[in-house]
């Protein structure tokens, strides 16, 4: 028989479709039983469990077919011992059957740091290395006949503790000070709106203690400072170097510090054309703003010069935020030549309207 009456025969046709099928159905099942291994379009979303014990997270993890692996833990003074600290994958991912979550979870036994050498460094410095180390910054304690400010003992419990010492990181050091000739006065500084770690650090490093902590909405892990006792919105104050300061929270969550901050932290611009340098400087810190870059117009000396233009100026912004500086410019008290300045600014490559600039000489 000839191939192509061989290829023709109903013999060849028959078992050339026998062998198609049963290759579809050996692709099909193939497939089927891949979908069924790989759970092609099954899905679980990943859990929070963030802020659990492992304990919760091991029955969590159970119930939806799912693995767990602690690999790493950290230290985190403000969470509890032993719960999750972060995972990954993150919480509402998509992710199939007996998927691994790496869980990193806060320490339980405590983390320990050998205590730092701190005699005679500055508070600015004690105070940067020890939140290097974790370790917080307790009551400042004022001493006679030293350094002003310059570290003088570190102690814990009541007690000195000597360099090298092992001490648990978040523990709370207290550092004695040398006061110089006298106790000093320190401006209070202001904390208001600042988060609660941020605004004891600015307090600490003003050597300044932080007196009582009043947490109105009672959420310590969003509190931002909403008052402060002396209360420096209203005017300035210092303090004798050691002395207490009263904070006062509010919850970030609960509170609109956005609208309340855009409030009490705008002041009024004063007009300060016409009035010396040292006058002009007076008002501004008064009115909590600072002197920014002051430009004198032909070298005119300080003690001859007046104020001939600010920026920003009343006139356009009645307004501000505190601490905004404010540039100015000066001319000479003895100078009323008209053009003076335009030809001024033009040298700088600034170009001011002649009506300003007139009202401006009035």
């Amino acid at each position: 028989m000839s191939f192509k009456a061989f290829v023709t025969s109903k013999i060849f046709l028959k078992h050339f479709i026998y062998a198609v099928f049963i290759v579809v159905a050996i692709l099909w099942f193939s497939l089927k039983a891949l979908d069924i291994y790989t759970l092609h379009g099954r899905t679980i979303t990943v859990p929070d469990l963030e802020g659990l014990h492992i304990e919760d997270v091991n029955h969590i993890t159970d119930r939806l077919n799912l693995r767990y692996v602690v690999n790493d833990s950290i230290f985190d003074a403000t969470r509890e011992k032993g719960s999750v600290a972060s995972q990954d994958p993150a919480p509402d991912t998509q992710v199939k059957r007996n998927r691994t979550i790496y869980l990193t979870t806060v320490a339980k036994l405590p983390e320990m740091v050998a205590m730092p050498e701190l005699t005679d460094l500055t508070l600015r410095q004690a105070v940067s290395i020890l939140k290097s180390l974790q370790l917080n910054i307790g009551k400042l304690e004022y001493m006679q006949g030293r350094a002003q400010n310059s570290v003088q003992k570190a102690k814990f419990n009541q007690g000195v503790i000597e360099v090298g010492t092992p001490i648990e990181r978040g523990t709370y050091i207290d550092l004695v000070l040398g006061k110089g000739e006298s106790l000093s006065a320190t401006p209070v500084p202001l904390v208001v709106g600042m988060p609660r770690a941020e605004a004891r650090a600015a307090i600490q490093t003003s050597a300044l203690n932080i007196g009582n902590e009043v947490f109105l909405d009672n959420d310590r892990v969003n509190a931002r400072v909403y008052r402060q006792v002396p209360n420096v919105l209203s005017r300035n104050h210092s303090l004798r170097m050691g002395s207490n300061v009263n904070l006062y929270y509010r919850s970030d969550i609960e509170f609109d510090f956005d609208k309340y901050l855009e409030k009490v932290l705008t002041v009024e611009l004063p007009y300060i054309v016409g009035y010396t340098p040292d006058e002009a400087k007076r008002i501004l810190e008064n009115a909590f703003l600072n002197v920014g870059a002051e430009y004198f117009v032909d070298n005119v000396p300080r003690e001859d010069a007046i104020v001939l233009r600010q920026d920003p100026s009343p006139v356009d912004t009645a307004t501000v935020k505190r601490e905004t500086r404010i540039n100015i410019w000066y001319k000479s008290v003895y100078d009323d030549e008209e053009g003076l300045i335009d030809e001024y600014f033009e040298e700088e490559g600034e170009e001011d309207d002649d009506d300003e600039v007139n009202d401006n000489d009035e």
